[in-house]
């Protein structure tokens, strides 16, 4: 386990994350992660992310889908850059969060490069198993 410490492009907002990435990383294959480019670390205590500056610069993209998930993808509103998703999923364990790697500032190449991904089937809502094609991601 290690303190991450993450922030989005322009700086104005920073966090600090307790997780490991040889635990492993997510990405999946829907059409939300596939425009975002998203790879995260799954934080194995919620409490484990603290917002050090800018909340006055967050902004939320909303679920799309009605289907009672909840779920939050923070970035800046200022530059744009992804940096967790926080939200309530009863088959992921109830509240959960997951923060974007590309915005950790300390994660080393090694750890980068080792980190295990579980490539998820979001694209066909079959989340438990591994998506069919993952080249593309």
């Amino acid at each position: 386990m290690k303190t991450y410490h993450g922030s989005c492009f322009c700086g104005a907002v920073g966090f600090e994350a307790d997780g490991d990435l040889a635990e492993g990383t997510m990405r999946c294959n829907c059409r939300f992660c596939r425009k975002m480019r998203y790879w995260e670390m799954r934080l194995p205590d919620p409490a484990g992310f603290r917002l050090i500056r800018g909340h006055d610069q967050l902004a939320e993209t909303p679920r799309v889908q009605d289907d009672g998930v909840e779920m939050h993808h923070r970035f800046c509103s200022r530059c744009g850059t992804r940096l967790w998703t926080e939200g309530n999923i009863a088959e992921m364990g109830g509240r959960f969060v997951q923060v974007m790697v590309s915005a950790l500032d300390d994660a080393t190449e090694e750890e980068l490069i080792s980190a295990p991904v579980y490539w998820a089937d979001g694209a066909n809502d079959n989340w438990w198993n591994p998506a069919p094609e993952t080249r593309h991601l």
